[in-house]
């Protein structure tokens, strides 16, 4: 499969905070009130990587289809994290926004200014790391990704590798940092489902993933499942 690198060279933040959990990325300027959404998959390259190194699939006719589809060709040491959280914020924390009762066009005429002390980040909790030979390792890096690396969206081969992990479900119930996963869960799901053309079969093995892992919690499964319906 042919990989837009135009898309994916393209960086949707820096990495202004960072951990072996999680980080935070600012948005650059012109995708101010434009994060990636949550639940969406991103991807910080190690040192030294070319952007355009994209990931892609392996051709190798030698693999069972589930090992090719747990196979990117990315840099090893990729790491692969899922967004949880968007927000925009003034730059002077103190000093809180005010409203002026225009709508964005009028405000931009009037006080271009005010656009200038804004911005937009997103937090991102880590989920896979790319291993030394081309197999996603599902888990947390053994050091954080470094502060101002770029985040680029995952290819289509990163992204299709990253659902087709054997424990994703249990990993996405056990984010760490989060409290409360479901939401994020479900945004997560429901994007993979549109990603990989409505793939229904993909969302029943999900399913069935869940109702074991969430076996003594019926209400919190039956939520669960009912809003990853298509």
């Amino acid at each position: 499969m042919e990989t837009d690198t135009r898309q994916t060279c393209e960086p949707l933040g820096e990495v202004v905070e960072t951990s072996t959990t999680a980080f935070t990325a600012q948005c650059h300027p012109p995708r101010l009130h434009a994060p990636p959404e949550v639940g969406t998959f991103v991807r910080i390259l190690p040192p030294g990587a070319s952007p355009s190194a994209n990931g892609d699939f392996i051709e190798d006719p030698f693999l069972e289809p589930e090992e090719r589809a747990a196979q990117v060709a990315a840099p090893p040491e990729t790491l692969y994290a899922v967004v949880v959280e968007a927000y925009t914020t003034g730059t002077d924390p103190g000093r809180k926004a005010m409203a002026y009762g225009l709508d964005e066009e009028s405000l931009r005429a009037e006080q271009p200014q005010i656009f200038h002390l804004l911005t937009t980040e997103f937090r991102a909790v880590h989920l896979a790391v790319q291993g030394p030979n081309q197999k996603l390792r599902g888990g947390l890096p053994a050091v954080p990704p470094r502060l101002h690396a770029f985040v680029y969206p995952c290819t289509q081969a990163e992204f299709y590798a990253l659902t087709e992990l054997p424990d994703l479900p249990r990993r996405l119930l056990f984010l760490p940092e989060i409290a409360l996963p479901d939401p994020l869960i479900v945004a997560c799901l429901r994007k993979a489902y549109a990603q990989r053309g409505n793939d229904f079969d993909f969302l029943v093995r999900m399913g069935k993933q869940f109702a074991v892992l969430l076996r003594s919690e019926a209400d919190r499964l039956n939520a669960l499942l009912r809003d990853l319906e298509p």
